[in-house]
């Protein structure tokens, strides 16, 4: 795809710079700022049209006086003066070439490597080509030994095809290997390819995945999906636990007697767990446990004791009325007081309970709240 770079540094470079100390230029109108900026879009738009027709750096006369105007012919002067243009000819006529600094200023992409990577995507889409490269090599990289993964496309392990004789187009399945994105960048299109990444024999016993063996089916050709070599990693490994992860099912047991004595693991509830290890279907009647209505009684090893038998009285469980208080402040007189309660006579004596207005429960929502009750005169705590 054919593409111009500009670098970041490009309004800073020297040449885009230049007009700034230009003197006696026509037409005198234009300040020095005014050259600066109407050579540096000159350029853009003549470093665009040169990269997206394929002309490599080179500018015509039509070209440059489509792009500057009337006046071309002097914009070309300045711009040679500033160093963007190097005056040449094409086919007897004037023309330029412009600046090549890659790095610093702007790059073009050439016209033989847009052409190179149209062949090579061609060849690489050419059945009569890779099936017989892919049964040969296999999966395994001919460079470096590595099985390559198709589907990866930007990674070092990318499966890719490699040209024997670099910027040629492949003439035949022998003019083609099988290799990772690695190596074939590392070869590149250097004349000594072969010298820096030396190619290994042709597999005799090539490992072949799924994808090349789902390649070969359509081509009506079957192998075999090879087993994972050692050291390598197959195309579906099986899921082993990460060090340090806790089992599906931990043991229970007495955290007291643990630390002594073995204890065997309690059988998992038949749950998901359970029917995913043996496959029966789930029972709808059995999606949800129903919630008890009541609470459970008290175990057996701990038995209510008797009031009587523990001498304390037993107490009678308060009312709801009773728990959020009565509106009589007679009965709220402490019972040591000896002041009378509501039927005349003093209260039963008990131990006051303390309350904890932090601890109490919230009441509901809506549910009016008694007002506070003012302390009696007579009433006072020991």
């Amino acid at each position: 795809m054919p593409w111009a770079k500009f670098s970041d540094t490009s309004a800073a470079h020297p040449v885009v710079l230049a007009p700034a100390a230009f003197t006696n230029w026509e037409p005198p109108r234009w300040t020095q700022t005014d050259l600066v900026n109407i050579c540096a879009g000159i350029f853009q738009r003549l470093t665009t049209q040169s990269a997206g027709y394929l002309t490599d750096y080179v500018v015509t006369a039509g070209v440059m006086a489509s792009t500057a105007g009337d006046n071309w012919q002097h914009w070309a002067t300045l711009m040679v003066r500033a160093g963007y243009l190097t005056p040449t000819t094409v086919a007897g006529e004037p023309a330029w070439l412009l600046i090549d600094d890659p790095e610093h200023l702007a790059h073009i992409r050439l016209k033989d490597e847009i052409a190179w990577e149209r062949q090579r995507r061609k060849d690489n889409g050419d059945p009569a080509l890779i099936i017989p490269v892919r049964i040969r090599d296999g999966d395994a990289c001919r460079y470096c030994g590595v099985i390559v993964n198709w589907r990866d496309r930007k990674g070092g392990r990318g499966g890719t095809y490699d040209h024997r004789t670099p910027g040629q187009p492949a003439a035949g399945p022998d003019d083609l290997r099988v290799a990772c994105q690695s190596c074939n960048g590392a070869r590149s299109n250097h004349p000594d390819a072969d010298h820096r990444r030396p190619p290994r024999p042709a597999p005799v016993t090539p490992f072949y995945g799924t994808e090349t063996a789902a390649l070969l089916a359509k081509h009506g050709i079957t192998v075999q999906v090879t087993a994972a070599r050692p050291g390598h990693q197959p195309d579906y490994a099986p899921t082993h636990p990460r060090p340090g992860s806790q089992p599906d099912h931990a043991p229970t047991g007495d955290p007291a007697t643990s630390r002594t004595t073995p204890t065997t693991a309690t059988p998992p509830p038949a749950g998901h767990r359970a029917r995913a290890a043996t496959g029966a279907p789930r029972d709808p009647a059995t999606r949800r446990t129903p919630r008890p209505t009541t609470r459970p009684g008290p175990r057996p090893d701990h038995a209510p004791r008797d009031p009587a038998a523990s001498g304390h009285p037993r107490q009678v469980p308060k009312t709801q009325d009773q728990q959020r208080g009565s509106a009589d402040p007679a009965d709220h007189r402490h019972t040591g007081s000896g002041s009378p309660g509501r039927g005349g006579t003093g209260r039963e004596p008990t131990t006051p309970t303390p309350t904890h207005p932090r601890r109490r429960r919230r009441a509901r929502r809506g549910r009016p709240q008694p007002p506070p009750h003012p302390q009696q005169p007579g009433d006072h705590h020991a």
